[in-house]
């Protein structure tokens, strides 16, 4: 394969800034060895979490947790070995599906904030819930969970329980599962993605970017901002790194890829939003190369900054959550990241919060450079035929790595890999022997990196 690479030191370059933004841990900490999910009801601020134990029965017990006070206080919901995961869905109640050893796991209900539980399903010993997701388009409700044996459903609001596998590989794990707002169905699995447009009775796999091989661990459906019109956009992340992107007009089948982090699997997504201002966060898993943590994009998903600042190393992030209290500008939106950790020990269950105020957007607007660590500039031109240019600033001396993927996730070119001294470069490619389509960029220095995405026209 040839390589394409023109090393330029440029004078000056114009970047985006990396604020300095920083995680902070909550007064309170919920009981647990470490958090398995994280929901916060908009209407109330109320966050819920379920915790898993740590050397049970003697040390932590799991369960469900509650904070009504922003994370200073927690109250104990329900005392259990282990709760594996908390949804509030489109119907405004709370499911949460719990292993209350040595009785089966279960899925339990709540009407009322969480103050009492019903149980709605038991499953069979050996069998874990992973994710649970409600339907109201349908009259009843109709609820779907996502299983060890696939998708389990309930087309009568909770009443009675059926398996609804039909297109699915019969060892398909569902680790998670959700429907949008025009009823279309979701299924994360161990062999890809499937979606279902009849209420789950028949499933179709989605396929492109190389999905298809990947165990997608993570959803979130993107919905456009007030007042605009769109498509509704599906996120998935892998357990390899991968996030992948599709749209509702092809029934979320189509899928491209929209981003690589590396090693690390997807814990969670989270979208904070405010009339024309969007922050997608995603965090991560450590696993390799990849130490794990959190991620956050302000060009919807097109570039990605880490944001560790704050967080324990390693960043065991395994649930996200925010507020986003709507303001009629920018200037007096505060939106707030939560993240929960797993570092499976007692007191483990750690929340952490991360808030964006008009200090960053205003620094965003300026293109400051308080806080900057490193950067990497979009490539010149995008699209582009012939060649782009990709710009970068480096702080300190250190590595660096530049790497181009192809959409599917393999490694096409390595633009640079060594030592570089403080300053501003610029790196020319050219594709020549390559095909038009959608490429990304990876730069890492240190132990940060950001991802960016290109088009090659011919």
């Amino acid at each position: 394969m040839k390589k394409n690479a023109a090393f330029l030191l440029m004078a000056a370059i114009a970047y985006f800034p990396i604020y300095a933004q920083e995680w902070v841990q909550t007064s309170g900490t919920p009981e647990g060895g470490g958090i398995t999910e994280m929901v916060i009801n908009p209407n109330n601020g109320y966050i819920y979490v379920t915790t898993a134990s740590f050397d049970w029965p003697n040390g932590d017990n799991g369960g469900i947790r509650r904070s009504t006070d922003d994370g200073n206080t927690w109250e104990n919901l329900m005392d259990v070995y282990n709760g594996r995961t908390i949804t509030l869905a489109a119907d405004n109640n709370l499911y949460a599906s719990v292993w209350d050893y040595p009785a089966q796991e279960a899925l339990y209900r709540s009407t009322n904030d969480g103050n009492l539980w019903e149980v709605l399903t038991f499953i069979p010993t050996g069998n874990n819930i992973f994710s649970t997701t409600v339907s109201i388009s349908t009259n009843p409700n109709t609820i779907f969970a996502g299983t060890r044996t696939g998708v389990f459903r309930s087309l009568d609001n909770g009443s009675t329980w059926n398996y609804a596998n039909n297109g699915m590989p019969s060892n398909s794990w569902v680790r998670d599962i959700e429907v949008d707002s025009s009823g279309i169905v979701v299924a994360a699995t161990t062999h890809g993605l499937f979606s279902s447009d009849d209420n789950g009775n028949t499933w179709v796999q989605a396929t492109g970017g190389g999905i298809e091989n990947d165990t997608i661990t993570k959803l979130f459906f993107d919905y456009p901002l007030n007042g605009k019109n769109g498509n509704t956009r599906l996120l998935a992340g892998g357990n390899n790194g991968n996030i992948y992107e599709s749209y509702a007009e092809s029934k979320y089948l189509s899928i491209t890829l929209l981003a690589i982090f590396g090693d690390g699997e997807t814990t969670a997504f989270y979208v904070l939003a405010n009339f024309n201002e969007k922050i997608h966060g995603v965090s991560s898993w450590p696993k390799g190369t990849q130490p794990g943590g959190f991620r956050t994009s302000m060009d919807n998903g097109n570039s990605w900054q880490e944001t560790n600042n704050g967080l324990p190393n390693p960043a065991q992030t395994s649930a996200l959550a925010g507020k986003s209290p709507q303001k009629k500008a920018k200037t007096d939106w505060d939106p707030t990241f939560y993240c929960g950790l797993y570092q499976n020990m007692n007191g483990g269950a750690k929340v952490y919060k991360i808030s964006f105020d008009s200090t960053f957007f205003t620094a965003v607007e300026n293109q400051e450079l308080s806080g900057i660590t490193f950067e990497v500039s979009q490539n010149h031109p995008n699209p582009f035929s012939g060649k782009t240019e990709i710009d970068y600033y480096l702080p300190t001396l250190g590595k660096v790595s530049l790497k181009v993927f192809s959409a599917d996730g393999k490694l096409i070119e390595t633009l640079a890999n060594s030592k570089h001294q403080k300053g501003s470069y610029k790196i020319t490619w050219r594709p020549e022997d390559h095909s038009r389509g959608v490429y990304f960029y990876s730069l890492k220095f240190g132990d940060k990196q950001i991802i960016k995405k290109m088009i090659v026209l011919d």
